[in-house]
Order: C-alpha cells, then sequence, then structure tokens
C-alpha cells in the first residue's frame, strides 16, 4: 500500500498528546471465542472515564465478545477463537472504541472498532485481519524511527494520540519536542497534514453512524451471523491508473455487481482523498464479507485486510476496475 501526495509533493507534517489506555477483564463468552481484556494502567483521565461509562462497559465487552465469537467461525478469522481483547477509547469525540484482538501469547492477530448507536448500544464499524491492527504501538515507534524522528527503538521522548473520524481520517498525532507530526493508524506512513487541515475534516465529517446507514437500520443493530467470506490474492493497484486516466468509476452501488465480481476473482481498486488534493489513497479490493442481516463489507489490502463496510466506502471514495 502506497500513500500519494494527490499528484504532488509530500510535505512534511506536525501534531501531539499521550495514548490513555482503557482495560477491563472480560469473562470468556461462548464457546468459538474466550477473551479476556487488561486491566487498565492507573491514570487520572481513566478513572474519569471509567466512571463516566461504568454503566455501559460491561455491555461494550460483551458486544464485542460475541463480534469476535461469530467471526472466528469463519476459517479465515480461525485464530481468533480464544483470543484475547483490549479495548480503548478511540480519541475525543468519537464515541468509538478500538478493539485490539490478541492471542494467548499476546501477538496482536487483528481488530475491531466499536461504536456507540443512537439507542445505546454498540455497532460493529470496520474489522481486520493481521499482526499490523489499527493503532500498533510498536509499528508507529519503528516508523517514527525509520523516517529519523527518533534516534532508537528504545526512545521514549514522544506522546502519541489517536484520532478516528472514519477509516481513512485516522490518525495518530505525534509530539516530539516542539514538533508535531501526523501518521496514517493503520500503515504509520507520514501524512502532509497540519492542524488546520486536520481539524476541517474532523469538524466537516458525518458520524460513524450515518456513515454505515445499512447497518443502523432496523431494530437489531448487530449484524447476526456471517453468510459469504471471499478473499483474493493481493494485486498491486498501481499497474492501472484509472483514476487518472479518466475512466468511468465501478458502480459499487449495486451489491449484487460487486460480489460477483470479486467472486469472478476480477481486479477492483478503491481510491480516497479523504484530505482533498493533499494526498490520495489507492487500495486493491481483495474479497467481501456479507452478513446474513444483509450488510456486506469489502475487503481491502493495506497492511493486512481491512475490512469496511461498503456504504461507508460509497460515501469516501470511488471503486475502478
Amino acid at each position: 500500500m502506497r500513500i500519494l501526495p494527490s499528484f504532488r509533493t509530500m510535505i512534511k507534517l506536525r501534531a501531539a498528546t499521550p495514548v490513555l489506555l482503557l482495560f477491563a477483564m472480560l469473562l470468556p463468552f461462548g464457546n468459538a471465542a474466550s477473551a479476556s481484556i487488561e486491566q487498565a494502567r492507573s491514570s487520572p483521565a481513566v478513572h474519569a472515564l471509567t466512571a463516566a461509562e461504568s454503566a455501559s462497559r460491561e455491555t461494550l465487552m460483551k458486544q464485542a465478545a460475541s463480534w469476535v465469537s461469530t467471526l472466528s467461525e469463519q476459517e479465515a478469522f480461525a485464530s481468533w477463537k480464544n483470543s484475547k481483547l483490549r479495548i480503548q477509547p478511540l480519541g475525543p469525540g468519537t464515541h468509538g472504541w478500538l478493539v485490539t484482538v490478541h492471542e494467548p501469547n499476546g501477538q496482536a492477530i487483528g481488530y475491531l472498532v466499536a461504536y456507540a448507536a443512537d439507542d445505546r448500544t454498540y455497532q460493529l464499524g470496520e474489522y481486520g485481519l493481521g499482526g499490523q491492527p489499527l493503532f500498533d504501538e510498536a509499528s508507529l515507534k519503528q516508523s517514527l524511527f525509520a523516517n529519523g524522528l527518533i534516534d532508537s527503538l528504545s526512545n521514549a521522548g514522544y506522546t502519541a494520540t489517536m484520532h478516528y473520524v472514519h477509516p481513512f481520517a485516522a490518525v495518530w498525532k505525534v509530539n516530539i519536542g516542539s514538533d508535531t507530526y501526523w501518521l496514517d493508524a493503520k500503515s504509520d506512513e507520514l501524512l502532509p497534514l497540519n492542524p488546520e487541515s486536520w481539524d476541517s475534516i474532523a469538524i466537516g465529517s458525518k458520524p460513524l453512524s450515518v456513515l454505515n446507514p445499512k447497518a443502523s437500520e432496523g431494530s437489531d443493530r448487530s449484524p447476526d451471523r456471517t453468510r459469504t467470506l471471499v478473499l483474493n490474492a493481493p494485486f498491486d493497484p498501481y499497474e492501472r491508473l484509472p483514476w487518472l486516466s479518466g475512466e468511468k468509476p465501478f458502480d459499487a452501488s449495486d451489491v449484487t455487481s460487486f460480489s460477483k465480481r470479486l467472486s469472478d476473482n476480477l481486479p477492483l481498486r478503491y481510491v480516497s482523498e479523504p484530505f482533498g488534493d493533499k494526498m490520495l489513497y489507492a487500495l486493491s479490493v481483495i474479497g467481501y464479507h456479507q452478513w446474513t442481516s444483509g450488510r456486506l463489507d469489502a475487503a481491502l489490502d493495506m497492511n493486512g485486510t481491512r475490512f469496511i463496510p461498503l456504504a461507508s466506502l460509497n460515501q469516501l471514495g470511488l471503486f475502478y476496475p
């Protein structure tokens, strides 16, 4: 995966604040996935958050375990059985949480994003497979070191804050001394952002519940069972550049055509410019996951497999053959 400055030169960036981890114990939930969530480190900010959300946290923990249990029925997610979960708030104003899935030995193997629905239940946003989950702290440190921003991997001279607006506006804000940097939360690549450009999307974006309208319909806001999972081999989305040559985008609003194209293992690319002409994401679409509720999530190749609701993707970018 490459993040391109949208036909322009990449610029250096700015940003910062400490990551607050919220953990709690989760008892085994069902036979397919017993999950545990580690205890929080002591912090006044964590204590304040705990007091404010104590009434709903048990519901969140049970819902997260239920999603993990359901997903682990699919072969691609089989490693999620008997996993451990770590839950963290996704930053200020999101009403969302990051659930990182770990093997019993502590190795990260995936993640989910949960957010609060209007009726005080929890909704599943994006989720993913692989050893580099969303907001992976070890990968962030590796990137800071590789970019010469810290002098060693043991360097703790920086602070980092998670910010999540939607899947393509998910960033680390990192302060090192008086300098501020922004990095993509999934790839940990430096982004050409500054506080003003970040604020413009954070203020102007739709809430997660609006970006995923299909999953918000009906009395049951949680997808019930998985129905179909198709995963193809990744390919280089830059083999062709149809978004530059004026080709007509693929109509992904037609779920039947979308799923058939991927079932037939035909190439499909996804392009998003979440910050206007500052940068562009171009990713290969390698499959889809459909639930019995009718919800369909596209599988994108991005440092692992990233499943994002098709309803959200249609609002955030375009598909190309």
